[in-house]
């Protein structure tokens, strides 16, 4: 374990006893990557987190449940999978019995090479049952609710027995024993997929998601409606003509309208210059109004997330603003319910730094949960962020920092293309590059200390592992 460092912001204290804090800055690692991607409040006050390790478990990439409690103290963490590569996307709390259940993907279990991945835990993290579905192909699970007949319902993608090159997926499971009670494939001829789902008002499961299929073939932001059969309702497109427009999350605000957020690319080729997206729409699609933000000096950014306070007269959004300089940050960003700009707070240093998801919690304050490389840390830390209404408003920071001890391989790095390693015997030792999906694009044996990637490798972000035990993540620039 490499630390646990909270920032607590707003002591109240009542009767004697510390009461949680409004906001709090948490991080949490071990000496591998460990990345956060889901957030829910339990039925205590407490969190429960989901996302990816490399710092422990069994294989490359285990699932990583984490409980924290209302100061933002990590309670507990468990880890989920096998040898090969095992993430966790998204996850949600049983009325039931107060337990958990995430989705993602996996490669060490099931048909292909990645398998929806479905889990159940009870309250404490401890397995009840786990499963993954899919085809000989790519299967990729993104979000899950729970049914009004008490199961689950889960989305993703799907690169298997598809209409298309992918399609949008949706599974239906059996809460008590992980059972597959019917799958729902939908498609056209090009790449279509589902990100979130959510139970609306109309009475249906909505998801959003993006198309290439049934709109601009640059992509667009894509709106589908089942019943509890899994049958269509709805499907609409949302976008610009000749642009590519990528959708991550959306809501139902309290005027029953639904928000979807992403990214919206300016470059003339749509090479990737993106600003940040939000469309409005009616319950069931109709537009209603969007909005483009973009600040000067930024390389890149977009919205993660989005949530909406209890009143509905503000937008919460989690933010990447990538700087010149291959600089990340955390920006929750405040709109209100005209997408009128309120205010915004950064959080980030000379590192990187990213929130995946957001949420709304009972005390109208906001959640983010994501990773940090900020404060000394050498790699990828789960990071979970709370801020009040306001989410720009905050007094001065009290740092505390308990159980320090750094853990890193010095071993191992990446400089000028070139992956340097210790090998002083000159063993032949294995090795393997995945891209940021997971998919292996470079693999061999050496008996050198040096792997050099060069032109075999587009720019983009990668993970390689070393034997047994050596991993590192390296971006790869060749400007």
């Amino acid at each position: 374990m490499r630390n646990i460092t909270t920032i607590l912001i707003l002591f109240s204290w009542l009767n004697g006893k510390t009461q949680p804090p409004n906001s709090f800055f948490s991080r949490f690692g071990g000496s591998g990557i460990d990345i956060g991607y889901g957030v829910k409040e339990t039925f205590n006050r407490q969190y429960i987190t989901i996302g990816s390790t490399t710092s422990f478990g069994n294989g490359f990439t285990d699932a990583y449940l984490c409980l924290f409690d209302s100061m933002g103290q990590r309670t507990w963490g468990k880890t989920f999978g096998g040898v090969m590569a095992d993430v966790g996307k998204n996850v949600i709390v049983s009325p039931s019995d107060s337990g958990f259940v995430f989705t993602g993907y996996t490669a060490s279990f099931g048909n292909g090479g990645y398998d929806f991945y479905i889990v159940r835990t009870d309250k404490d993290g401890g397995l009840i049952w786990q499963t993954s579905y899919g085809g000989l192909d790519w299967d990729f699970g993104s979000d899950l609710v729970f049914s009004q007949d008490g199961n689950i319902i889960a989305c993703g993608s799907a690169f298997s027995n598809t209409y298309g090159k992918k399609d949008g997926k949706i599974i239906k499971i059996d809460f008590n024993n992980g059972n597959l009670i019917w799958e729902k494939v939908y498609g056209g001829q090009e790449d279509d997929e589902f990100l979130k789902i959510k139970k609306t008002s109309d009475g249906y499961y909505s998801l959003c998601g993006n198309t290439k299929s049934y709109g601009d073939l640059n992509n667009d932001f894509w709106l589908f409606k089942i019943n509890i059969q899994g049958d269509s309702v709805v499907s609409k497109s949302f976008g610009n003509s000749n642009r590519g427009e990528k959708c991550y999350d959306f809501i139902e605000d309290n005027q029953n309208n639904l928000v979807f957020c992403g990214s919206f690319d300016t470059s003339f080729y749509n090479s990737g210059k993106n600003i940040s997206y939000v469309i409005k729409t009616s319950l069931t699609g109709t537009f209603i109004q969007d909005s483009k933000i973009s600040y000067p000096g930024m390389k890149d950014d977009k919205f993660h997330s989005v949530a909406c306070l209890k009143n509905g007269d503000r937008y919460f959004f989690s933010r990447k603003v990538d700087h010149d300089g291959f600089q990340v940050d955390i920006q929750p960003l405040l709109l209100d319910k005209d997408f009128i700009y309120v205010g915004a707070t950064t959080y980030g240093d000379v590192r990187d730094d990213e929130a995946f998801s957001v949420i709304n919690t009972s005390d109208n304050g906001f959640v983010m949960i994501g990773y940090s490389t900020d404060n000394g840390s050498e790699v990828e830390e789960v990071c979970l962020i709370k801020v009040d209404s306001t989410a720009v408003i905050a007094p001065s920071i009290v740092g505390i920092r308990k159980d320090q001890m750094k853990v890193v391989d010095k071993s191992i790095y990446y400089y000028n293309e070139t992956v340097y390693f210790s090998n002083m015997e000159q063993k032949e030792i294995d090795y393997q590059i995945f891209d940021s999906g997971g998919k292996i694009v470079q693999q061999g044996k050496t008996n050198h200390d040096f792997i050099f990637v060069g032109d075999a490798l587009t720019d983009g972000i990668y993970f390689v592992t070393v034997g047994r035990s050596r991993k590192i993540k390296f971006l790869k620039n060749s400007e």
